[in-house]
Formats: structure tokens, C-alpha cells, sequence
């Protein structure tokens, strides 16, 4: 599965990036290997947070358009068909609008 755009490490915090480029060195690695793997390690720890999220946006999506909507379903649609996720979810999107993200594109590196 393709991921639209790409993770640049060198975007990352600074003290983050520290913690990333010693974990590389100690373990041999690659810094963009071992950020892949730190994101899905984390991700993996995360996933029933994450998914308790996804559940929660299926149960909106099933209670508006009457129709049954399982997690697994709406996981699906936003990787697969993310314009029509936002058509269905509407006005609950995006969960996230106040303050700067840290992590976002249009943050200024010093």
C-alpha cells in the first residue's frame, strides 16, 4: 500500500531526532529504517486507541447514513477512498483544529 507524501526525518523535533539517530546507531541501522520502524512499533502500541477512534467515527457514520459501519470498514474507506470518508463524516472533520501542529508541513524549522 502506497502512503501519499513521505516522512522526513529531518523535519523532526530536535531532541526527538536525537533519540532516533542514537537508537540507529546502537542498533546498526539505517536512520529512515529505524524511523519506519519506530512509527509502526508505535503505531502497533497504539492501535487500540487509534481504532477505538475509528469505531467511534464508524458509529457516527452508521447512526447518519442508517447503514451498518464497522470499524474495519471505515479503516478501509479513509486509506482507500479518503474523499468520500470526508463526505460522510462532514461536519464532525477535522477532530483536530486548534493550536500550531507541532509535526505539520507549514511548521518553520529554525
Amino acid at each position: 500500500m502506497a502512503i501519499p507524501g513521505s516522512i522526513d526525518l529531518s523535519t523532526l523535533p530536535e531532541y526527538e531526532a536525537k533519540l532516533l539517530l542514537a537508537l540507529a546507531f546502537f542498533l546498526g541501522r539505517d536512520p529512515s529504517a529505524q524511523g519506519r520502524a519506530c512509527l509502526s512499533m508505535y503505531l502497533r502500541q497504539s492501535e487500540a486507541r487509534i481504532m477505538a477512534q475509528v469505531r467511534y467515527y464508524a458509529h457516527q457514520v452508521s447512526r447518519s447514513t442508517g447503514k451498518p459501519c464497522s470499524e474495519y470498514d471505515l479503516l478501509d474507506l479513509v486509506t482507500e477512498d479518503p474523499e468520500q470518508a470526508i463526505a460522510l463524516l462532514g461536519p464532525v472533520l477535522p477532530v483536530h483544529t486548534h493550536g500550531a501542529d507541532v509535526f505539520g508541513d507549514d511548521l518553520e524549522q529554525p
